[in-house]
């Protein structure tokens, strides 16, 4: 029986006489975690940019519906305007990639700013520089979509299509229909 002891290989031995990792042991669990790293860093990276498109989406319509509650409350008209510039890039009419503030009509100063990074593309169809909100807290140009994009290697694509009535619901494509 003892004869037969002396015969196992290594990793049976008792945990007294093994002092840690051998060299090929430790390159071999550096090579299979590197392996699965490459495998899973591409499915990491399309999940970040899909987190940050619906962000956008979501404080997107948080700020809406925000917006048309204050308006309700307040009796006034509102407007959720787009900031112009971000990183010193002038942007065209549509495009609310740097954020929006809201204003109100009777007010020169903003009620709340939501500033984005520009990393992730807004645009507003019919291309608009802001969006009206009457008194009653209704958003007064209907049928609006808002097409949020992920600027990263694989397309993340949002849409949150607003109907005349004022209802807002969200797509995974650049068109409402």
């Amino acid at each position: 029986m003892m004869a037969a002891m002396q015969r196992l290989p290594r990793f049976f031995s008792t945990p007294s006489l093994q002092q840690g990792l051998t060299l090929v042991e430790l390159c071999v669990v550096l090579g299979l975690l590197a392996i699965t790293s490459s495998w899973a860093a591409p499915a990491l990276h399309h999940w970040l940019w899909r987190l940050r498109v619906e962000t956008v989406v979501q404080a997107w319509m948080n700020d809406l519906q925000a917006a048309r509650l204050l308006a309700l409350r307040r009796g006034q008209a509102l407007q959720l305007q787009r900031i112009p510039t971000c990183e010193r890039q002038p942007t065209h009419e549509g495009d609310w990639r740097c954020g929006w503030q809201l204003l109100s009509t009777a007010q020169s100063a903003p009620l709340w700013v939501k500033g984005l990074s520009g990393e992730v593309s807004v645009q507003l169809n019919p291309q608009q520089p802001l969006l009206p909100i009457n008194a009653q807290g209704e958003a007064v140009a209907g049928g609006l979509r808002v097409v949020v994009q992920g600027n990263g290697p694989s397309p993340v694509v949002r849409s949150i299509c607003i109907n005349n009535t004022g209802r807002m619901r969200v797509v995974q494509a650049a068109t409402c229909a």
